[in-house]
């Protein structure tokens, strides 16, 4: 036997979310990831570190963050057999074409979900706020207006929006707050000043910067500022559903933390909800 420490070291993407790190076990049938049976070693929160007991076999170890999208957001470090104990450090790093996951430090192997599985990244959405706004439709297409619509106020996680009656809230992972009708998906992610040194003196402005600057994938974004919202629109296709929807992110900045509220909706439906939305995104105040 041996020792496997891993460090995940402290960045503000994705910092709400914990890391799951399994290991290659042709023993086990507890989860297959890109073909590979694993087993799970444990979980990492934000700038945390464990050891683990390992076989002195050569193995692959993975971190993802979930189950629907192991496949195409993970990172894989290749380890070599042996009896001398390892050490390995990663963080979450910005960037929407691989779900803004964990990636190791000094990786020999690079043998990343995202690289492997770039078809199925492009049909996926992007980011892990887009990654949920799949779940947030597919879920929303079975739920039906209520004929008699009214304002409907949701407050969770300190965060308070008023929509209207037609929404319910959903369950969705790696999301601070989600809700659904049957034609928008409302996606909330909270970022924590403590997550990393000097993060409340950021402005909306540099915040939102950040978000877009990191991203290759929202290099075309539309940075706008409207009605006193900050934000940025796009338009995102999804294979899958043969279907176009436009994202209307927006940016704010709470007492502790900066949160980032995005409505998505299908582009044939912009030009009837884009008022709502707007009023949608003007409700929203923080605890």
């Amino acid at each position: 036997m041996r020792k496997l420490t891993v460090k995940r070291n402290k960045s503000f993407v994705g910092c709400l979310n914990k890391a799951k790190i399994y290991i290659e076990d042709s023993a086990s049938k507890e989860l297959i990831i890109n073909n590979v049976p694993c087993r799970k070693l444990g979980n990492l929160k934000n700038n945390e570190e464990k050891t683990f007991d390992i076989g002195n076999e050569e193995a692959k170890v993975f971190v993802i963050f979930d189950k629907i999208s192991k496949d195409i957001y993970n990172d894989c470090y290749q380890l070599p057999a042996g009896e001398a104990d390892i050490f390995l450090s990663g963080q979450n790093k910005f960037n929407l074409a691989n779900g803004n996951s964990f990636v190791f430090d000094n990786n020999p192997t690079a043998l990343r979900g995202a690289q492997k599985q770039s078809k199925k990244g492009l049909v996926a959405f992007i980011v892990s706020i887009i990654v949920g706004a799949v779940i947030g439709f597919t879920i929303s297409y079975f739920m039906h207006s209520d004929p008699k619509v009214e304002p409907k106020t949701f407050d969770d996680n300190g965060m308070s929006i008023t929509l209207t009656n037609e929404f319910s809230k959903v369950e969705v992972e790696e999301r601070t707050n989600c809700y659904g009708s049957e034609k928008v998906a409302v996606l909330a992610l909270k970022e924590d000043f403590s997550l990393v040194e000097g993060f409340s003196d950021y402005t909306l402005e540099q915040y939102r910067d950040l978000v877009v600057e990191n991203n290759s994938s929202l290099s075309s974004v539309e940075l706008k500022e409207t009605e006193g919202l900050l934000g940025f629109e796009y338009d995102f296709y999804n294979a899958d559903a043969d279907k176009t929807l436009r994202y209307f992110s927006y940016v704010y900045k709470a007492d502790d933390a900066f949160w980032m509220v995005q409505f998505a909706t299908e582009t044939k439906y912009v030009e009837e909800l884009s008022p709502k939305i707007i009023k949608w995104a003007k409700s929203v105040t923080f605890e």
